[in-house]
This record gives structure tokens, sequence and C-alpha cells, in this order.
């Protein structure tokens, strides 16, 4: 909630960053709690309505990550276009 919170407009570059080195440790530690209980829970995991919550978080995760690399690929192609 924080990190979300102190994301403002005309942020350093460098704040920026950090700010997404931290959502990528928070998304590898949301990935391996939902691994770790997927192997606990086995089939059952998917029974409470928490842990759908909580897989769907990391599922988002990881595509907001996938977009935001797919992103800074396509903006590196546009601007050494010629």
């Amino acid at each position: 909630m924080i990190q979300m919170a102190v994301l403002h407009e005309g942020q350093s570059q460098e704040f920026g960053a950090m700010l997404d080195f931290t959502n990528y440790i928070f998304t590898v530690i949301f990935i391996l709690e939902a691994t770790l209980k997927l192997i606990a829970y086995g089939d059952t995991y998917f029974n409470n309505s928490w842990n759908q919550f909580d897989f769907f978080v990391v599922v988002a995760s990881v595509f907001d990550i996938f977009m935001d690399v797919v992103g800074s690929k396509a903006l590196e192609g546009l601007s050494s276009a010629p």
C-alpha cells in the first residue's frame, strides 16, 4: 500500500526505478507464497476465497511486469527507428 501511495507525478527516474525494483521483490515473494501454498494444499487451494484472490494478485502482478517489459521494448524500438 505504501509503495502505491508514494507514486506521484514528477517523480525522479531513480525513485521510479526503486519503486519498480520493490514491485519485483514483492512479486517474487507473492509467487513463492502461492507456490508453497499450492504444494501444501494441493487441489483444495482454490476452495478458499482468500487463496483465489491471492492467486489473482500473483497473476495480475506477473502480467503487469510482462506488460511493462513489452512496453519498454516497444519504446526502445521506436526510439531507435530511423
